[in-house]
């Protein structure tokens, strides 16, 4: 059988934050650990095992900001001798 003595609350965890100084709602929380997917669910039941506040804190560390962006530009150079193209083109018709 499994060893549900490590499990602990949404509120529990909320109430260990703030006493470190870390105000966060029991809300935004559960949003997050649902998200995230670090929580474990029994019917409107939500908790939390060690390995899953680890998770939590991980997926709360912020990412580069050039990580998730694509490190291609949108517009190329090869764009932009296309437009100048087409608006060559559209001068001559006048």
């Amino acid at each position: 059988m499994a060893d549900f003595s490590d499990a602990i609350t949404p509120a529990s965890v909320v109430a260990k934050m703030q006493e470190r100084g870390v105000h966060l709602s029991e809300r935004t929380l559960r949003e997050f650990a649902r998200k995230v997917g670090a929580c474990r669910i029994i019917g409107k039941a939500m908790f939390f095992m060690p390995e899953d506040i680890e998770i939590l804190i991980a997926a709360a560390k912020p990412r580069p900001k050039g990580a998730t962006s694509s490190s291609k530009p949108g517009w190329t150079e090869s764009d932009t001798e296309k437009l100048l193209d087409r608006l060559e083109k559209g001068k001559k018709k006048r």
